[in-house]
Order: structure tokens, then C-alpha cells, then sequence
């Protein structure tokens, strides 16, 4: 179950004992919330949409907002309806008041953020929605898939309501690990699969099943996952395509031609998500599976701009906002003609020296991690707005203050994890490396204080 940990105190009585015998919620009042963590096992838990972005715990669904006034992101919302596993969340691309999302009791739900509402559920559907996003062509549609599909599509509302099947996207020979709908073209939609491969839909054109495996794999059994499928904003056709061990590709989804490979400073590095940043063209961002490594690119050159190492642990997700306010930056949306792309936009970073530092553009990126860490990360300042280093992503079953420091409060946890807070800073000072069992109960050990 997604957790909160709620840290309370009694407001002063005039004589303790009494006021304690007489409490309830009314003398009680919440001084401070240690949120979940983002969960590690879906690929879609994290979304954004305007001033808002969102991220998934197990069963629970964390919505921060823009406040103007302080300029800075707040927990606006907690959508806990979901009963068992959150699979994958997607914002509506025409109406920033919308979300959905989808769970392992073949459950999708639609929210409403400013009413903090449930609106609409379709429950009992055909296959685990284990990949779920809005259809972008269409206004109040949403389309899941399971493991091999087919696709489905759900029209929320109007005379066409119900579930529908894509009429090509089905029998595929390899589990989807992700798909995504192009933004400016109508219908066209691109899978990514385990085995590497990809396919792709577009209306009036033949259907390319299982294409674009990389190089290395052709002939051969192995599985190279795809990791991370973003398209071009720029251009109909490009697409950004990382899989997990052969790297990072921009190809051609028309000629089904490999445009550009990207190449890491090693051979060890492998990539968990990336992000276009939509306020430069041509640059994006990508995170490191094994190391919390965030790297910036453009895709005028082959290699990285610039390395960060933003956490010990590895990338999860990712996704980029444009910085507050929105009004100093334009995204551009519209296509000058076929051939315009990232490629023809990109503006090339000048030649590096020592001394010499490359400025990134405006943007944060919401960054979640493998041990359940968040943060917002400005790009332009290099610096964390927030970061909470962790989080436990299942249910906690004990809590107990440490006997001779109030200030600090440990919690064990399904997720098999110990973590100890410091409720002053709201921060984890320690966390358990973890182990193949649940935490159910805990006692700190009476003479180790």
C-alpha cells in the first residue's frame, strides 16, 4: 500500500493527563508529512501537464502544484483509489484538470485534480492495463494495453462511448514494454518491445511490426528491452529510441533508418529514461539505469554535453517541465514543413574549455528514482528546487521514536526497508539496504543510543 507518515502534537492543556484522557482529533493537529517514494516497477509512474506534475507510490498517486506567489512546487493532492498496483499514469494532453491511470486489478480510473475526484472508471477490462496513455487525437479517449496486447481504446464519453480494439495493434510477438502516440500526427502510434524491436501504426500506411531491432541483436535470440520512447516535438516522423544495453538511437520511422547512434563515456553505462527539453530544440536529457547520472545532449553531436551525478542510486523515470513562469518560454509546436526535425532545429553547444561552462536552458526535471527518491531539478541553475533522497513504497507496519531523541522516528516497511527521519527536516538520515523479506515490526535496542 502507497504510505504517508503523519508526525502530530498535542496542542497545551492545562493539565496533560486530563487533556490527554479527553483527546481527539480536534486537539490534535499534523505539524508535518513525509510523502511516499515513486515506485520502481512500472515504466509510465511519472507525468506532468502545465504547472502540475504527478508520480506514483504502490496505491497511491502524489500531484504536486506551481504555487505563483512563492514560485516554487507544493503537494497539492493525494488520489489513493486504486486497491492494488499502480501500472502507469497519463495527464490529458487537452485538458491539464485531467488524469488517468491504471492498476493491476484491470482497473483504469479518470481524475479530476482540481476537484480531487474520481469522474469515471472502467473496471473489468479484457487484459491488465500495463501500459495506459491518452489518446492525442481524440478528446476524452484513453488507450491501455497488456503484455502483448491488443490495444485498447476507451471513449470516456459521447455516442461512441465504450472499449474499442485497435484494428492492427495485436498479435505481437514480443511483450510491450511501453507505447507512445505522436503528438502532431493523427493516429500514429509507436511500441516499444522486450526483444528490442519496435512497432509502429499509422493510418494509410502498412503497419512495420517488429522493426528497428538495433544492429547486434539481428539473427540472434537475445532480448535488449526498450527502455525509453520519446518522439520528435518537431518532426512527424523521429523518434528517440533508448534500449537497455545497446543505448540511445534517433531513427526514421518512415524509411526505418537509423539516423544517429549516441555514444557513452562507458561502455558500462546504460540508460533507464530520457526527455526532450522542450524549450531548447534539439537537446534532451537522459538518466542512468545503474547510477543517478543525469546527462544532457543535443542531437547536433554524438556524445554528451554535460554529466551530472544527481544521486548514488539509479534513474527510474523522468520528465521535463518548463521553468516558472511559463510565459518566458514558447514551446514551438507547429512543423515548417516535412523535412523540419530536432535535427534541423538544433543549435550546436560551442566548443567546451576548462574554464568555460555550457549554459543549459530554462527547464526542471522531475527525477525519480530506483530507492523511491523525488526531486525537481533546475537545469538552468543546477541545483535541486527539492529533493527527498527516499521513500518507502509499501505499507509501513511500525514506527517508533528513538527512546532518547524525539527527533528522530524509525519505520519499517513491506518494502523491506528500515528508514529513520528526522522529523525537524522531514529527511531520511538512514535507510536499510534492503533485504528479501517484509519489515513488520521494529524496537531500537535498549544501551546502542
Amino acid at each position: 500500500m502507497a504510505w504517508m507518515t503523519y508526525i502530530s502534537s498535542w496542542f497545551e492543556q492545562d493539565d496533560w493527563y486530563e487533556g490527554l484522557q479527553r483527546a481527539d482529533m480536534s486537539q490534535v493537529r499534523q505539524v508535518g508529512l513525509l510523502a511516499a517514494g515513486c515506485q520502481p516497477w512500472n515504466k509510465d509512474v511519472c507525468a506532468a501537464n502545465g504547472d502540475r506534475f504527478a508520480y506514483c507510490a504502490t496505491l497511491a498517486i502524489y500531484i504536486y502544484q506551481l504555487d505563483h506567489r512563492y514560485n516554487e512546487f507544493k503537494l497539492h493532492a493525494i488520489m489513493s483509489e486504486h486497491k492494488k498496483t499502480i501500472t502507469a499514469i497519463s495527464w490529458c494532453p487537452h485538458n491539464p484538470d485531467l488524469f488517468a491511470s491504471g492498476s493491476t486489478d484491470n482497473l483504469v480510473i479518470i481524475w479530476n485534480v482540481a476537484e480531487q475526484k474520481v469522474i469515471a472508471k472502467l473496471d473489468n477490462t479484457k487484459g491488465m492495463p500495463a501500459s495506459l496513455s491518452w489518446c492525442w487525437n481524440v478528446h476524452d479517449a484513453v488507450a491501455f494495453v497488456a503484455h502483448r496486447g491488443p490495444l485498447f481504446i476507451w471513449t470516456i464519453s459521447g455516442p461512441d462511448s465504450g472499449v474499442t480494439v485497435h484494428k492492427d495493434a495485436h498479435n505481437f510477438l514480443s511483450d510491450i514494454s511501453m507505447f507512445r502516440w505522436h503528438t502532431q500526427k493523427k493516429g500514429k502510434v509507436v511500441f516499444g518491445h522486450i526483444d528490442g524491436s519496435l512497432s509502429i501504426f499509422q493510418p494509410g500506411n502498412k503497419s512495420q511490426k517488429h522493426v528497428l531491432r538495433p544492429e547486434s541483436l539481428e539473427g540472434t535470440d537475445e532480448e535488449d528491452p526498450v527502455t525509453a520512447l520519446e518522439w520528435d516535438p518537431l518532426s512527424t516522423d523521429y523518434l528517440l529510441v533508448a534500449n537497455s544495453h545497446h543505448g540511445i538511437r534517433l531513427v526514421d520511422t518512415e524509411s526505418l533508418f537509423c539516423i544517429t547512434t549516441f555514444n557513452f563515456p562507458s561502455a558500462a553505462a546504460s540508460v533507464q529514461c530520457l526527455a526532450w527539453v522542450p524549450s531548447a530544440p534539439g537537446m534532451f536529457i537522459t538518466g542512468d539505469s545503474q547510477v543517478g547520472v543525469l546527462r544532457i545532449w543535443n542531437v547536433s553531436r554524438t556524445t554528451p554535453i554535460d554529466n551530472f551525478k544527481l544521486k548514488k542510486t539509479g534513474f527510474h523515470c523522468l520528465h521535463v517541465l518548463n521553468s516558472p513562469p511559463r510565459k518566458k518560454f514558447s514551446i514551438q509546436s507547429t512543423i515548417k514543413n516535412h523535412y523540419t526535425s530536432s535535427t534541423s532545429e538544433a543549435v550546436p553547444p560551442p566548443m567546451l574549455t576548462q574554464n568555460q561552462a555550457f549554459s543549459l536552458p530554462p527547464g526542471h526535471a522531475v527525477c525519480c528514482f530506483l530507492d523511491g527518491g523525488v526531486g525537481l531539478y533546475d537545469m538552468g541553475a543546477k541545483k535541486w528546487d527539492f529533493l527527498r533522497d527516499m521513500g518507502h513504497v509499501e505499507t509501513i507496519f511500525d514506527c517508533k521514536f528513538k527512546p532518547d531523541d524525539p527527533n528522530l522516528l524509525a519505520t519499517a516497511s513491506f518494502d523491506g526497508t528500515i528508514k529513520v527521519w528526522d522529523i525537524n527536516t522531514l529527511t531520511a538520515v538512514y535507510t536499510s539496504p534492503g533485504n528479501e523479506g517484509v519489515i513488520y515490526s521494529l524496537s531500537w535496542a535498549p544501551g546502542n543510543r
